[in-house]
């Protein structure tokens, strides 16, 4: 990971751009403090595995919705 500062990521985009692209991570740094990251793109099936990922440990737990309404539409009617 390469560290750079707002004035050097301005004279050197593009060179660092190019390293991106090939895989390094760049902070950029204005005052001592890190304002924001370059990082590669990914690729759409990267993108696809990690929102699958992220989907499965969501998984609903319990009984389905439309029976907790079933439930209590019939208790209102008791």
């Amino acid at each position: 990971m390469l560290e750079v500062s707002v004035d050097e990521l301005a004279v050197n985009l593009l060179t660092l751009l190019e390293q991106v692209a090939k895989g390094e991570e760049i902070i950029i740094v204005q005052q001592n403090q890190a304002i924001a990251r370059l990082v590669p793109a990914q690729t759409r099936s990267h993108w696809l595995a990690r929102n699958r990922k992220l989907r499965n440990s969501l998984q609903v737990k319990g009984e389905p919705l439309s029976t907790t309404i079933i439930t209590a539409r019939q208790g209102e009617r008791d």
